[in-house]
């Protein structure tokens, strides 16, 4: 007698990790799952955990930069008096870098006159303006099929090279837009960096302060908005460029002592910090700032020390009291990498630089107030090479072994076609004899091919020292912040906390959220405890705690720090979404499903909302809602794989067999390794008879998932069946 198998309701599941190049990469948030809940919830939106800064902050002791006293100001107040140099870094890229889009003229020849069809994720993108707005819609196969659209609010680029289009919501989010315009060729539009695959990000990227801080100058946050576990919003004035300030620090006391008529020269010049009289290690810091990054990739790149923010950095005071930053192992295999952001990075590699000492910085070839390609910039390269070797190019042209002439750089500093960013062509800064060839050829973005995450160890890269406790513990951090070093990780980043006990709640925080993501619950509780001992404010120290203590089943403690982290934050719609995790772990779906509602009160436009709202409704019997709950999730993200698993148990369920087994293929389209998926559309093509598909599913389920008894269980019997079918 055959027997049948019933589809499987409740897998344990986690949401694939998406990576944001160009934006940070992986960032910690909340892994969560329910044994309850139809297919899986899928965990809490990756968000910055780096101590943020309110503006104001003191410079540093030993600083060269301004008064401590200094704030910042309209960077217009430097037209006045710096006019000439006011105009010309206008046409710089750092001054093209970010702008608002508003008026007809901005949106004018923006739009694509046809849609653009992304292959990988069919899905079809297009440019709208209308009323002086600029839009950016995507449809799939119907234009009426999965719409989304949002407006085009700012521009981040210059358009030397590339611009992305972001769209502002009304609490301050920035979200970056999947379809962006690249400069090679004319102008061609292609997926942004990062979305030219299957499974990419859609309009749910936020723009980090990691962002920008490297690609805009310093934004108007209200006070404490930055501080320690606080959500990436931008809800006042964002500066349109890179401003004086960035390379100048805050202009307030020059702006006083300019214009007060009190003030001598020496204290006008003395009241703001000039990279021109800064020693060269800290006007090579200025620069470095932003333009050292070894990796788009997760490593992580750069570490914030904690207790300083994203934009606290002031010019002319040491870099490493703000920032470390890290690298790939020397012979991993990532040596030979050129990025997008790799101009001092690679610099650094060259032997002109080592060998230079303090002779050579980026301004040796750089006015950073004037436009580069221009014949006044390529003579300023020139003159730059042949201050150290005219002797040796006569020599050599005299001996006929060289071809003195001009543009030094094309031959040893050519342009190449970047890996991170591959539309975009830049100039390598590693000065080299001899450049390999092939430097323009096409390339596929790294995210279309296997699996690219760097697994090994985090070394650090800049600074060259660092003081021994600030050592250890910054370098055990690095291996398990974004999870390329984890294993090892936990065990030095818990060593070194016991032996230094630092003082800072955010290297307490990461030990417990590493710990919490290697589904170790119970001991991420007690580190994450202690991050909120240490700084009672910290929100979503509080909202990581309440999901570590769901998970380890104490629930009556979860409660108590999700209600905490609402008292810190009652607008932030981790904290509801958590809730409604922590109730359908406890079966209790009606008031799961209320606490997914008020999550979606807060952001309707995060899908994993909608597919927790259906879960619990389905749970509740409650087909309908349910089923309408999971369509708007996968209108919101088509390739959310848990909502294509959750609605084909809704329709499975109504004897809809055939609109199941669609959508369980969907979800494995996404995401291939989904073993509960292969088992439910194994158990559907059993039952139509086709038990070869349906015996290579379930192979492929036991090997993604060997304890998959059920799923090993209808395998076998499916092969009996072919054997007894077969007998003679």
């Amino acid at each position: 007698m055959r027997r049948r198998s019933r589809p499987s309701r409740a897998r344990l599941r986690r949401s694939p990790a998406r990576s944001s190049a160009g934006s940070p990469p992986k960032r910690r948030g909340l892994s969560l799952s329910s044994r309850s809940i139809l297919g899986a919830i899928i965990p809490l939106l990756a968000v910055a955990t780096i101590i943020m800064w309110q503006r104001g902050a003191d410079t540093p002791e030993g600083s060269d930069g301004p008064t401590p006293a200094a704030s910042y100001v309209e960077p217009a107040a430097c037209n006045g008096c710096h006019r000439e140099i006011w105009e010309t870094y206008r046409q710089t890229g750092m001054g093209r870098s970010f702008n608002a889009l508003g008026s007809d003229a901005e949106t004018v020849g923006l739009e694509t006159s046809e849609p653009f069809y992304h292959e990988a994720s069919d899905r079809y993108y297009s440019m709208a303006a209308r009323n002086g707005a600029l839009f950016q819609r995507r449809h799939q196969s119907g234009p009426a099929e999965n719409v989304v659209e949002k407006q085009v609010h700012f521009v981040m680029g210059s358009g030397n090279h590339a611009r992305t289009y972001l769209h502002r919501t009304t609490t301050g989010k920035l979200l970056q837009l999947p379809l962006g315009w690249y400069a090679e060729g004319g102008g061609i539009w292609q997926m942004s960096p990062g979305y030219d695959r299957p499974n990419h990000d859609g309009f749910q990227r936020v723009i980090s302060y990691d962002c920008m801080f490297c690609h805009n100058g310093y934004p108007d946050l209200p006070p404490g908005a930055d501080l320690l576990g606080r959500r990436a919003l931008f809800p006042g004035r964002i500066p349109e460029g890179i401003d004086c300030q960035r390379c100048h620090g805050p202009g307030s006391e020059h702006v006083r002592a300019a214009t007060g008529g009190d003030a001598s020269a020496g204290a006008v010049r003395g009241s703001i910090a000039n990279p021109a009289r800064m020693r060269v290690e800290r006007q090579r810091e200025v620069c470095f700032q932003c333009h050292l990054e070894a990796t788009s990739r997760p490593l992580p790149n750069r570490l914030h020390v904690f207790g300083r923010g994203h934009f606290s950095y002031r010019p002319g005071e040491p870099l490493s009291r703000h920032s470390i930053f890290f690298d790939h192992a020397p012979g991993s295999g990532w040596d030979e990498k050129f990025e997008i952001n790799h101009s001092a990075y690679r610099l650094m590699q060259s032997r002109c630089f080592a060998e230079a000492g303090e002779a050579l910085s980026c301004t040796t070839c750089h006015d950073p107030h004037k436009p580069s390609g221009t014949v006044e910039a390529a003579r300023r390269y020139d003159s730059a090479c042949t201050g150290c070797h005219e002797s040796r190019l006569a020599t050599l042209a005299s001996a006929g072994e060289h071809l003195w002439r001009s543009d030094c750089t094309g031959c040893h500093m050519p342009k190449r076609r970047t890996d991170d960013v591959v539309h975009a062509v830049m100039t390598d800064h590693r000065i080299q004899a001899s450049p390999p060839a092939g430097l323009l050829a096409p390339k596929l973005e790294r995210s279309t091919l296997a699996d690219t995450a760097y697994r090994g160890e985090v070394v650090r890269h800049f600074p060259p020292s660092l003081p021994g406790a600030e050592r250890e513990l910054y370098a055990a951090l690095a291996q398990v912040a974004q999870g390329s070093n984890v294993a090892a990780g936990i065990a030095r980043l818990e060593a070194a906390i016991n032996r230094h006990k630092p003082a800072e709640a955010g290297f307490y925080f990461e030990l417990g959220a590493a710990l919490d993501e290697a589904d170790r619950p119970s001991e991420a509780a007690r580190w994450l405890g202690r991050a909120v001992t240490l700084d009672p404010r910290f929100t979503l120290a509080w909202i990581r705690l309440g999901s570590a203590l769901s998970k380890a089943g104490d629930h009556g403690r979860a409660e108590q720090a999700l209600l905490r982290a609402a008292e810190l934050d009652p607008l932030d719609p981790r904290i509801p979404k958590e809730r409604g995790m922590d109730l359908a772990r406890q079966g209790l779906y009606e008031r799961a499903a209320d606490a997914s509602r008020a999550a979606i009160g807060l952001d309707p436009d995060l899908p994993e909302l909608h597919n927790n709202l259906g879960g619990a409704l389905a749970e509740l019997g409650r087909i309908g809602e349910a089923e309408t709950a999971l369509r708007e999730a996968i209108r919101l993200q088509p390739d959310l794989a848990e909502a294509r698993f959750n609605l084909g148990a809704v329709l499975a369920g109504r004897g809809d067999a055939t609109g199941a087994a669609r959508q369980w293929r969907a979800a494995l389209r996404s995401d291939p390794g989904f073993a509960a998926a292969r088992f439910n559309l194994a158990v559907i093509l059993a039952r139509d008879g086709q038990r070869e598909e349906a015996l290579a599913h379930l192979d492929a389920a036991l090997e993604d998932q060997p304890t998959f008894e059920r799923a090993r269980a209808l395998r076998d019997d499916i092969a009996r069946q072919g054997s007894a079918r077969d007998a003679p």
